[in-house]
Parts: structure tokens; sequence; C-alpha cells
């Protein structure tokens, strides 16, 4: 493989076989060379290959020119493992902000300085899949640098692969979980839920989630079909769960101003029934 650009003496950008930019890293693989030096093969650690464009590809180039190579070899691991075992698409965005985020994590920590994850306390709940990838991205840090990292962090690192599975930002992520659980909160006073182990729980948070995702960013469906399958779901399943999404619509309108349409609502119903059927 030839050098297309170095981004420093550890990371270069190249072209595989297939034709497609790869980023390889290894110690000293760029040093002497120039664009077009072939790579010594033998000194290369990582080969991955990643499909961002524009200013992503430019973001991305920015951070892994600025810092050492043990954090983007680490990153690379972690993102690798999160993809090969999350049900759910990542999209590639993940290799700008978890990289970002492990750097800034491990600097963190040697200087001593800790968050206090206490307004994370129910990520562990609401995202119960990305959560237990989460700790596993923990280990790997742990094995990999001499600090001390606390399971808590798994917090910080679940919010960036929902980011990344819903391809929004890190601030719409945030409010997706404080909707979510505010949703949650509404959900308990109206019904003695198992949420432990409960398949039904899970796809029902699932649901909230990209329901509020489409809320936030004006993209909630109105297809109409409420005027039909509603007086039927209300018929079948009783008062209560409607009772309980127009309870949350009506949440969700005064507490963030957004508002819920009958089509939306009816999704919400759907999940509900089966979730206390």
């Amino acid at each position: 493989m030839k050098i297309i650009r170095s981004y420093n003496n550890n990371v270069v950008l190249s072209r595989n076989k297939a034709g497609k930019e790869v980023i390889l890293i290894g110690r000293g693989i760029a040093y002497g060379l120039h664009k077009g030096d072939e790579i010594d093969m033998m000194k290369v650690q990582k080969v991955f290959e990643i499909s961002l464009i524009g200013r992503e590809k430019n973001r991305y180039e920015k951070i892994i020119q600025e810092m050492p190579v043990e954090y983007v070899s680490v990153a690379d691991e972690v993102i690798s493992y999160i993809k090969e075992h999350c049900t759910k698409h990542i999209n590639d965005s993940i290799y700008i902000t978890m990289t970002d985020h492990i750097a800034t994590t491990i600097d963190r920590l040697k200087e001593g300085i800790e968050f206090d994850n206490a307004m994370l306390s129910n990520v562990k709940l609401l995202y119960q899949e990305e959560y237990q990838l989460a700790l596993q991205a923990v280990e790997i840090l742990r094995k990999r640098f001499p600090v001390r990292i606390d399971d808590s962090e798994a917090n910080f690192i679940t919010l960036h692969i929902v980011t990344a599975e819903m391809d929004a930002n890190m601030e719409q992520t945030y409010t997706i979980t404080a909707i979510t659980e505010e949703i949650l909160k509404v959900v308990r006073r109206h019904f003695d839920i198992q949420e432990k182990d409960n398949y039904d729980f899970e796809r029902f948070l699932t649901h909230c989630r990209f329901f509020v995702h489409r809320v936030i960013n004006n993209q909630l469906e109105d297809k109409g079909l409420a005027n039909f399958l509603l007086p039927e779901l209300k018929r079948i399943n009783g008062d209560e769960p409607r009772i309980c999404v127009n309870e949350i619509a009506e949440m969700i309108e005064k507490k963030y101003k957004y508002k819920v349409n009958d089509d939306e609502k009816m999704y919400l119903l759907i999940y509900l029934y089966r979730l206390t059927k």
C-alpha cells in the first residue's frame, strides 16, 4: 500500500486492493516517508475502513492527527467490538465522537478528574443493550491504560453508541433521554410493569426513543390511520392505556413544546398495549 496522506508518523491514509480508503496505524510507519511511498506492512498494527466524507472526514482526520496512536488504536478496538455485537446499525460518525471521547476520558482520569454521573442514572435501564456494550468498552480501556476507570463511565459511552445509532448529535441524545425518562414516569404511574428481562419493555423503550427523535426533529408520521384504528384499539383494550398516552402527549407539549399528532399517539398506544397486556 502507498501513502495518500500522513497524519503523523504513526497514522496514514492509504487505499486497499479494492480501491477503498483505509486508515493504517503503527508506530513509525510513516517516519521518513512521503506521499506515494510504499508502506512497510510489517509495521502496521491496525487497518480499518470508514465511510466518512466531507466535513465529517475532515473532523476525524483532525482528531487522529492530534492524539497519541494508542488512543486511536483503542478507539478502533472499542468501535469494532460495538459494531460487531450491536443489533442496530451504527453510523460511522461514531469514529469521530467515540475517538474524541476516549481520548478526553483517559486524559481526564490521568489528571484525577471525575464527573458526577447522577444525571445519567437511568441510562442503564433506558438503553440496556447499549449499556452492556459500553461496559465491555470500559473493560477494553482498563486493559490498555493504567488508570482507574469506574463502571459509571459506561453511561457516557452508552450515549455515544445511541447517538451513532440514531444518526443524531449528543445534544439531541440528551434531550431524547430526558423525554424518555419523563414518558417512563408517566407509564409507571398508570401501570405496574416488570422492567427487568422484559422483551416487551425493551421494545417499548426502543419505540419511545425513535418516537422522541421524530418529535424533536419535527418528523412525526401523520397518515390519518388513527381515525380508523384508535376506536377499535380502545374497544379491545379499554381506556387506561389511552389515558396514559394522552397524558404523555400533554406532558411533551407542555414541558418540551412539541405537538404529538394522533398517528404517533396510536403507534405509542400499540406498544403500550403490548407492554401491559
